[in-house]
């Protein structure tokens, strides 16, 4: 009792700050959990020297159970970090090159690679090497570039870049989480002039942990508890700025949204600490940089030289016209510049760019904005829907010049996409992908592979319709979003063009869903507070902004939401208000939307084949299989059948056109696999069970053939026990035909 009273006692005394709940290390259950509040431990540094008598320093952070080590290997670059948590272990470097490019602007690049044999498996391909980055790794590249690049030193024109590996992997802990937080780390631990630490957190929730538990935030769930969560969230900030958010959710409201932004924060702001802290004891010396300052008389003829185009730009109403006088206004100002200080027309860009933002924020405090709009307004909508007269169901999304053709598609369970991961292959039975050529913005380019910017866009679509779709659904559907005008938010108009060919391809979503991006504007010496939000961003405006924050959802709630910024970050109550006046843009292109009946249902067209499917005993499989697939195909061809897919636990999908052959081919296949009792047939004699010895390793036996095949014989060399004598042991040479040597 006295050991309690002073537990209770020191709990107390500890600052608020101090307090966290801890995460459940199992996952969801289906009763409710009291978690417990527990004091925030401190983190601890220790330094050892190994073998060698290099100094290995460890930081280990006890809130998330994991530790972050450097000095152990890696050594030749300027940062390598090994992190650790239980028994999965990821290793980042960051390098910078001594050599200064002539770019004009920040060259970072981020590399990420889940190895195979981090889970004791091997590539599935012929080189069983890893080849290109997979869906989830370029991903993962995009989560670690986009909280890392605003907090770099952006005058820097050295080569910077940061790799990642996962080593080792335990297949439940969270690794977005770990992977952001590791390259974070190695940036700031290196010669990189990186501004401040960042981390990352993970925050899942769990419906049976209530208000008063801790809101029933969940942080950095395991693989399992995530893939259970209403709420999948990946947050990246600084102690006192968010950075990046990622992430999806089931329907949930803008105030739920907040509230798990603010829990991942605490957990941001100790790893931040513990960063800084590491960095302080064991980080290497910070290259002195030198960055030539624009001289004032340089900045000032760069700025009236541009002056009259950007006034042209920012009253031009169409994109064409705006990137136009844009192109002139930079043009004009270097060669003025040039003209009068050879050799310096390269900084003119900078100035007027500058001058650009300036510019832009001035009329958004007027509040207008460069195409006449007031900050939240959403450009004018034109849907059409359907478009395509073959495809299953098709749309066409315009945003002003902003505008997607997307088709969906609907297929039975072999049109599910697989994939490769470190736990096993995964499906899906939903996915969209995204095209953007370079025609959608009036330019030429390479076409072919898909690009980064590609992936992530057509990801965050997907997750955006994905909770939309019923869960008894039995159809695949593939959406493709092809991009043929381009000025602003082209993901977000992916995810009203897919809604919109969903619905008329017959698939029975649950609410109306549409997306919007969000942008601000500001000065650059003015806090965040003081930025204008702007609803549905243009091309321009993001270009020139300091936020693109994509929200999609319905009435009642948020599906998915991304956020970048090129500031220093942004406070949770910025984001609020952001949050607010999403919902009011998001709104009003639902109303658009059902405008044009995407609120009616619609019946399945006749052009998608009917799916039906029924499950049966495992045991008989291959009774419908059939040798080689022999019985399989025929029952494909003899009902009429599109496809025919058996699953290993006995579930089968029946897919065609006609509705009757598809009841038929059930009631075939149940006649097929059942039990056949006595009557009709021979009895077949039961071969006489073996009670002997075991016969002796080396010992000539002398059998009865029993069965031929091509690969051997059976032999019977005692009765009721038979073995195999495999072809290659019959003869002393080789015997091209098993039946042909016995007979």
């Amino acid at each position: 009792m006295l050991s309690l009273l002073i537990l209770t006692l020191n709990l107390l005394l500890l600052p608020a700050s101090s307090f966290h709940l801890a995460p459940p290390s199992s996952s969801f259950s289906s009763r409710r959990r009291v978690q417990a509040i527990v004091p925030l431990r401190s983190h601890t540094i220790t330094t050892e020297t190994d073998a060698l008598g290099n100094e290995v320093h460890t930081l280990n952070i006890p809130s998330i159970s994991t530790s972050i080590q450097t000095g152990a290997i890696g050594r030749q670059a300027s940062s390598a970090l090994l992190l650790t948590t239980n028994t999965t272990t990821l290793y980042a470097t960051a390098c910078l090159s001594r050599a200064c490019t002539d770019r004009d602007f920040l060259p970072l690049s981020v590399e990420y690679q889940e190895r195979f044999s981090s889970a004791g498996l091997t590539s599935g391909g012929y080189g069983k090497r890893e080849g290109r980055p997979t869906e989830r790794e370029t991903l993962m590249c995009r989560l670690m570039d986009r909280p890392v690049r605003p907090l770099v030193d952006q005058r820097v024109r050295n080569e910077c870049q940061l790799l990642s590996w996962v080593l080792s992997y335990d297949g439940e802990t969270n690794l977005q989480s770990g992977a952001v937080t590791l390259a974070a780390a190695a940036a700031y631990m290196s010669d990189i002039p990186m501004s401040e630490p960042c981390a990352c957190a993970s925050v899942g929730m769990d419906e049976y942990v209530g208000m008063d538990e801790g809101g029933g935030f969940v942080l950095n769930p395991t693989r399992g508890q995530a893939e259970g969560s209403a709420l999948d969230l990946t947050i990246a900030g600084t102690e006192t700025k968010v950075l990046m958010v990622e992430g999806h959710a089931d329907f949930i409201t803008e105030e739920k949204m907040c509230e798990a932004i603010s829990f991942g924060m605490e957990s941001v702001r100790e790893v931040c600490k513990a960063v800084r802290d590491f960095k302080e004891k064991v980080g290497r010396v910070e290259k002195e940089w030198s960055f030539t300052e624009v001289p004032e008389s340089v900045a000032s003829l760069a700025s009236s030289s541009a002056s009259p185009h950007i006034d042209l730009a920012y009253s031009s109403p169409d994109k064409s016209t705006q990137v136009e006088h844009i192109e002139v206004a930079y043009e004009t100002a270097k060669a003025a510049v040039e003209s009068s200080f050879p050799g310096m027309g390269g900084h003119a860009y900078s100035v007027v760019k500058s001058d650009f933002e300036r510019r832009m924020y001035e009329l958004a405090l007027q509040g207008k904005r460069v195409d006449g709009r007031s900050p939240s307004d959403v450009r004018p909508i034109d849907i059409k829907a359907p478009f395509l007269p073959n495809a299953h169901g098709s749309a066409v999304f315009t945003r002003g010049e902003t505008q997607a053709v997307a088709t969906a598609t609907l297929g039975d369970k072999g049109m599910e996409l697989k994939y490769d991961t470190l736990w096993g292959q995964g499906k899906k039975r939903f996915y969209l992908q995204y095209s953007f050529p370079p025609s959608s913005v009036g330019e030429t380019g390479r076409v072919g592979g898909v690009g980064r910017r590609e992936v992530g866009h057509g990801n965050l679509a997907e997750r955006a319709l994905s909770r939309a779709i019923p869960s008894d659904f039995p159809y695949t559907v593939r959406v493709e979003s092809l991009i043929t005008e381009s000025h602003g938010s082209s993901s977000m108009a992916s995810v009203c063009g897919g809604y919109l060919a969903m619905r008329e391809a017959g698939v029975p979503l649950k609410e109306v869903v549409a997306g919007v991006a969000m942008g601000a504007v500001k000065d650059r010496e003015a806090p965040v507070e003081e930025s204008v939000v702007l609803s549905d961003l243009m091309g321009v405006e993001d270009a020139l902004g300091v936020m693109d924050f994509k929200v999609a959802g319905s009435r009642t709630g948020i599906t998915t939401f991304q956020l970048d910024t090129k500031t220093d970050g942004l406070t949770v109550a910025f984001m609020e208000k952001a949050l607010r006046q999403a919902k009011e843009a998001r709104i009003h292109i639902i109303e658009k939307m059902e405008e044009a009946g995407a609120a009616t249902a619609k019946e399945l067209p006749d052009k998608v084949p009917k799916v039906r499917g029924f499950t049966i005993d495992e045991g008989g499989i291959g009774k419908v299989i059939g040798p080689g697939g022999k019985q399989i195909r025929s029952i494909i061809e003899d009902f009429e059948l599109s496809n025919m897919d058996v699953g290993e636990g006995g579930e089968i999908q029946v897919s065609g056109f006609n509705s009757t052959r598809l009841a038929e081919v059930q009631a075939f296949v149940e006649k097929l696999v059942a039990p056949r009792e006595g009557g009709g047939g021979r009895e077949r004699s039961s071969k006489p069970r073996y009670e002997g010895p075991e016969p002796e390793e080396g010992k000539t036996y002398t059998g009865k053939v029993t069965g031929v095949h091509k690969w051997g014989v059976f032999l019977e060399i005692l009765p009721g026990l038979e073995g195999l004598c495999h072809v290659s042991e019959l003869h002393v040479e080789h015997v091209r035909s098993v039946e042909g040597f016995v007979g």
